[in-house]
């Protein structure tokens, strides 16, 4: 992932979460600016500052790089609810999910 996907990934996880790039530089304990950095391509950040943006989003270092699912934050609230289901009833929430999809073509 280049420079540009990344900030395309990070403004696309920061948007659907409702946060600015100030106020998650702020929480992750860097300047005000730190993520407007990474946004506009001029860096990438170091590891450790990687894991604190992932955490600070509710998402893993996997989801960031799986670019393929949307709102990787509510995947994770719902995956813990999803692995209580009985088999039929996870069966269920998969036709409705699928309806509801093909529906929306």
């Amino acid at each position: 992932m280049n420079k540009t996907e990344f900030a395309t990934r990070l403004n696309e996880i920061m948007q659907e979460n409702n946060r600015t790039a100030r106020d998650v530089s702020l929480k992750i304990g860097q300047g005000s600016g730190y993520i407007n950095g990474i946004l506009n391509e001029k860096s990438y950040p170091s590891m450790d500052v990687f894991f604190k943006i992932c955490e600070e989003l509710s998402i893993t270092p996997v989801d960031f790089f799986d670019t393929e699912t949307r709102y990787p934050e509510m995947m994770n609230r719902i995956v813990p609810y999803y692995n209580k289901l009985e088999k039929d009833q996870a069966e269920t929430i998969e036709r409705l999910i699928k309806a509801i999809v093909e529906n929306n073509k």
